[in-house]
């Protein structure tokens, strides 16, 4: 499954909550450098205009917290219910 089937997999009521929750993942995450720069600067893009939780606002922050924090990630997406998407983010063991 790719970003863009698992954020319209999301229900749109989620959204905005999951992606409030996403960035404090991300914001806390000890591997941050992981992101890459254009990602980052994406996100930010995305968040000074409030659309984080928009489809593309959403692909790219799940794309960047998979790679800084991928543990915190599964946990967050299990919180809402995700369990398709947390299977497809989960780390390998």
């Amino acid at each position: 499954m790719d970003y863009r089937e698992m954020v319209k997999s999301i229900p749109l009521t989620m959204r905005k909550p999951l992606s409030e929750r996403l960035i404090d993942v991300l914001l806390e995450a000890k591997e941050g450098s992981n992101v890459p720069s254009s990602t980052a600067k994406t996100i930010l893009f995305y968040w000074q205009r409030d659309q984080l939780h928009s489809e593309a606002g959403l692909i790219n922050l799940l794309r960047a917290v998979e790679r800084a924090d991928p543990m915190r990630a599964t946990a967050v997406l299990a919180d809402f219910g995700l369990s398709e998407i947390k299977l497809a983010v989960s780390p390998a063991d």
